[in-house]
């Protein structure tokens, strides 16, 4: 059932992203907790939104230009880790370490989905040539009817290919993260301070989009205020 919400969340968001609305519901920092939550776990959703939206804040769909689907990629990183930590909570792994590693794997797992996405939409682009052309014709001969029904044709081709790729990637990475850190639970130190990481790359992404001119700075601040989070975290949950 959850991976049947998490196909119509990313559903629903690739046609606002695009086609309807535009209200940013499909961007990374408002998508992350509402895949998080049709994953059941709404704070791993809210905890990859944060460095997803600095990430991808440059992937704005203006004019010709044709980003990476990052609302496609979102919903399947999060949906992923919610769905894979709550497997391995299923089989007694816990600890502080435990969320962040596990975002750290899905994000390299279903990441890739977001370039497959912008490469399908190049052909959506070109299908939906062909329904302009078509609804043009319709109206050229007075059937408004038949050139409104197009435009929900060119709404649906984006809808479905999301609703099918966002939770095979999510379920992908309930597989394999399981899977993988149930045989080396030692990987999940590693994979949170990579976790960490990414959040201070983040850090310097999102103010190189914002055209800042000391994104190095920000990037090792970045670093060294996640690093003494994860420090401090990893002392707290030694001594409980």
């Amino acid at each position: 059932m959850s991976l049947l919400v998490l196909g119509l969340v990313a559903g629903l968001a690739a046609v606002e992203r695009k086609g309807f609305l535009q209200a940013m519901l499909s961007r990374p920092i408002a998508l992350g907790p509402i895949a998080g939550l049709a994953a059941g776990d709404l704070p791993a959703g809210l905890s990859v939104a944060v460095p997803l939206e600095l990430i991808w804040l440059g992937a704005v769909n203006l004019g010709a230009a044709l980003p990476v689907h990052d609302a496609l990629g979102t919903v399947a990183i999060a949906g992923g880790t919610a769905l894979a930590a709550h497997v391995l909570r299923a089989g007694g792994l816990s600890g502080p370490a435990l969320e962040p590693a596990v975002a750290a794997a899905a994000v390299l797992v279903c990441a890739p989905l977001a370039l497959l996405g912008r490469r399908a939409e190049r052909l959506v682009e070109r299908w939906n040539e062909r329904l302009y052309a078509r609804a043009e014709h319709d109206l050229a001969l007075g059937d408004a009817d038949a050139a409104a029904r197009v435009n929900l044709y060119g709404v649906a081709l984006p809808f479905v290919i999301s609703f099918l790729l966002a939770p095979a990637g999510a379920a992908l990475a309930a597989s394999l993260i399981p899977f993988f850190l149930g045989r080396f639970p030692a990987a999940l130190p590693p994979l949170a301070f990579g976790f960490v990481t990414l959040t201070a790359f983040a850090c310097a992404s999102g103010a190189k989009a914002m055209r800042a001119a000391h994104a190095w700075v920000i990037y090792f601040l970045g670093l060294g205020v996640g690093l003494c989070v994860f420090a401090a975290a990893v002392m707290a949950g030694g001594r409980s």
